[in-house]
């Protein structure tokens, strides 16, 4: 994973000699839908919830073979809720973002796909006021992707993306609300992302 990464980075730095660089601010609204593995009895999860990032991207764009290389930093943050028999579990998880997007331009508009990976930083359930701590149960490290299209509109650039998974998602099972489930803090999701172009 961080042998990824640090290809990654390089790529971008090498691609910057002979390429236009951009850089900028970065947010986010997503839109996520909680997995439960297994159906459990009385157990659901609830209407997708919004949440947000916020960060910062690059773009280099590679003249020769006319792509462009998108890495981005995103602090995330996603909420969830399961309704028990008896009481309703509210989820929450913060996360470090790490897409890397390779796309082109297809007249306006910007196609672009590439994997993402997430580092979870904290994890919570809160049950009628009782906070607990549940990342352990969680992989710290997890792969997916992202693919969408975007425009550039003066200094702006918006993005409207899909982002699944590609590695083990569902944490160990939880114990709350008298049931026991497994959920996934890492679920498929939408993205509208707006950025601004410093430079």
């Amino acid at each position: 994973m961080k042998k990824l990464l640090i290809v990654c980075m390089l790529m971008t730095i090498g691609f910057g000699a002979s390429a236009q660089f951009t850089l900028g601010p970065r947010v986010a609204i997503t839109s996520t839908n909680l997995d439960i593995r297994e159906n459990v009895a009385d157990v659901k999860s609830g209407d997708a919830e919004f949440g947000f990032q916020y960060g910062a991207f690059a773009r280099v764009k590679v003249p020769i073979v006319g792509l462009y290389v998108q890495p981005e930093l995103l602090f995330s943050k996603t909420e969830s809720t399961v309704t028990t028999n008896t009481s309703t579990v509210d989820l929450s998880f913060n996360r470090v973002d790490v897409p890397v997007m390779i796309g082109g331009k297809l007249g306006p508009l910007r196609i672009n796909a590439g994997p993402s990976f997430s580092f979870l930083t904290s994890a919570e359930s809160d049950v009628a006021g009782t906070v607990t701590d549940i990342k352990d149960n969680y992989s710290d490290t997890t792969v997916g992707f992202q693919a969408g299209i975007g425009v550039d509109f003066l200094k702006f650039v918006i993005d409207l993306k899909y982002e699944g998974s590609l590695s083990e998602r569902f944490g160990e099972s939880i114990t709350a609300g008298g049931a026991t489930f497994s959920t996934d803090e890492r679920p498929s999701q939408l993205l509208l992302a707006v950025g601004f172009k410093l430079f």
